[in-house]
C-alpha cells in the first residue's frame, strides 16, 4: 500500500530539503546545531522534542508499506493548488496523520480541516488525545469542530491515546474509534517489557545516574526531586524538550553564541530561568534532535524519573526502568490506558520523605500485571492496524 504520513514527524524530517507535488527530496545530512539560534530553531520545528517519538512510532507501525513522509506545511501551503492535491490523491492510497493532544481549547484545527477536505483517500488519525477533560466540547475552537465534521463524512479511522478521547469522539459521531495509546508505546516492545521487569526495585531510589524530565522555567518541582534523590556531589541530568521556547529557559548569549555540543547533545552555555537559583546540585542540560542519540545516552542511565511522558518512554524504549509523575489529564489518560505504574503529582509533591516513599512505591509494583497489561495493549494496537488493513 502507498501510504502518506503527515502530521507529527520523526527526527528524519530534519533532512527534508524540498517538496513538489507528492515528491519529497531529502538532504543526505542533518543541519549543524551549534548556536543559540540553531537550538531554538530546531526546537521550534517540532515544538517539543518528545514529539519525535510520536512520529517515529507512527512511521514504524506501517514500515512494511511504501511510505512517504510529506510535511504538513507542504499540505497547508498547497491548499490553493488543485494540481498538488490531484497529484497527492493519485500517488497515495491512504493518509496516516500522526497527532497528539489535538483536542484542546488553545488549538484550532482549521488548517487540518481544509487539508483533509481535499484528500480523497482513507485517513487514519493516530495518537489523537485531549489536554484536559473539563468542559471539553464547549471549549473546543470552531476550527476543531470543523475538522471533526470533515472527517465524519470521510472514511476515517481514529486511534486514540486513551478511553476518554475515544468516548468523546464516539459521541461526536465518528464511525471507527479505537483507544490504542500513543504509537510511541509500540516502537520497541521487547525493550518496554524489559524496562517494566526492572522497575520493582527499591534500590532504584538510590540511583545517582537519573534522567530527569519536567518543566524547568515554569515550576521548581524537578529541582526538589533532584535534591531528594541525588547526593550533594552528584550531577543532575535534565533533558530539555520545549523549555527554551515555552518556559523562558534562556541560554546566555546572543543568537550567534555557540551554546550546544552536538557530539554530547549538551547545552554548554550558562542558563537563566525562573527558580534556577534554588539549585544545590551540579547539573547538565541535554537536548536531543535525534531519537537514536537520545536512546543511546539514556541507556547509560540507571533510572528515568519525572513529569514528561515521552522523556520516560524513550528510557523504556532503551530498557531502562522509568517512573512517571502524572501532572495533567493528557498524561493521566495515556498512563491509565497502558497501565504503567506512576505517582500522582499531588501526592508526590507533598510527600516529606520522598526517597523513602519512592522505595516503598517501587517495592509494591506488580511487574507481571504491568507486563501483561502492556502486552494486551500491544496486541490491541496491532489488531487495530489489521482492521484498517495496514498490518
Amino acid at each position: 500500500m502507498r501510504i502518506m504520513i503527515t502530521g507529527i514527524p520523526s527526527y528524519l524530517m530534519r533532512t527534508v530539503d524540498s517538496v513538489s507535488g507528492a515528491a519529497v527530496k531529502h538532504r543526505p545530512y542533518f543541519e549543524n546545531v551549534r548556536t543559540k539560534k540553531d537550538v531554538i530553531d530546531q526546537v521550534k520545528k517540532i515544538a517539543n522534542t518528545g514529539n519525535y517519538l510520536i512520529g517515529e512510532g507512527a512511521a514504524n507501525s506501517v514500515r512494511g508499506h511504501d511510505v512517504t513522509y510529506v510535511p504538513f506545511w507542504h499540505l497547508a501551503n498547497s491548499l490553493n493548488s488543485p494540481e498538488t492535491y490531484e497529484r497527492l490523491n493519485e500517488s497515495f492510497d491512504l493518509c496516516l496523520f500522526a497527532s497528539a493532544n489535538l483536542l484542546r481549547p488553545g488549538y484550532a484545527a482549521m488548517t487540518e480541516s481544509y487539508v483533509f477536505e481535499r484528500l480523497n483517500m482513507p485517513i487514519v488519525v493516530m495518537g489523537i488525545g485531549i489536554q484536559k477533560k473539563e468542559n471539553l466540547k464547549n471549549e473546543l475552537p470552531e476550527g476543531t469542530h470543523r475538522f471533526l465534521n470533515v472527517l465524519k463524512k470521510k472514511e476515517a479511522f481514529f486511534l486514540t491515546r486513551g478511553h476518554f478521547t475515544a468516548e468523546f469522539l464516539k459521541a461526536e459521531g465518528m464511525k471507527y474509534v479505537r483507544p490504542t495509546g500513543c504509537p510511541s508505546l509500540y516502537y520497541a516492545p521487547d525493550a518496554m517489557k524489559r524496562s517494566l521487569s526492572r522497575l520493582a526495585d527499591p534500590e532504584l531510589a538510590e540511583s545517582q545516574k537519573i534522567a530527569f524530565g519536567g518543566y524547568l522555567g515554569s515550576v521548581p518541582d524537578t529541582i526538589v526531586d533532584a535534591h531528594a534523590l541525588l547526593h550533594k556531589d552528584s550531577t543532575a541530568s535534565y533533558v530539555i524538550q520545549d523549555e527554551v521556547i515555552v518556559y523562558n529557559m534562556n541560554m546566555v548569549g546572543d543568537e550567534t553564541t555557540e551554546v550546544y555540543d552536538q557530539a554530547a547533545s549538551r547545552i554548554t552555555a550558562p542558563t537563566e530561568y525562573k527558580h534556577a537559583e534554588k539549585w544545590q546540585r551540579k547539573r547538565d542540560y541535554l537536548v536531543f534532535f535525534d531519537t537514536h542519540k537520545w536512546r543511546s545516552w539514556v541507556s547509560g542511565q540507571d533510572f528515568c524519573f519525572g513529569r514528561r511522558f515521552h522523556g520516560s518512554i524513550i528510557g523504556m524504549q532503551s530498557g531502562i526502568p522509568a517512573l512517571m509523575i502524572a501532572v495533567d489529564d493528557r498524561m493521566r489518560e495515556m498512563l491509565d490506558f497502558v497501565g504503567f505504574p506512576h505517582i500522582e503529582a499531588s501526592v508526590w509533591n507533598r510527600e516529606p520523605q520522598k526517597k523513602a516513599y519512592l522505595q516503598d512505591f517501587l517495592s509494591k509494583i506488580d511487574v507481571p500485571a504491568a507486563i501483561h497489561r502492556y502486552s494486551a495493549c500491544e496486541a490491541n494496537f496491532n489488531a487495530a492496524l489489521k482492521d484498517i488493513g495496514i498490518r
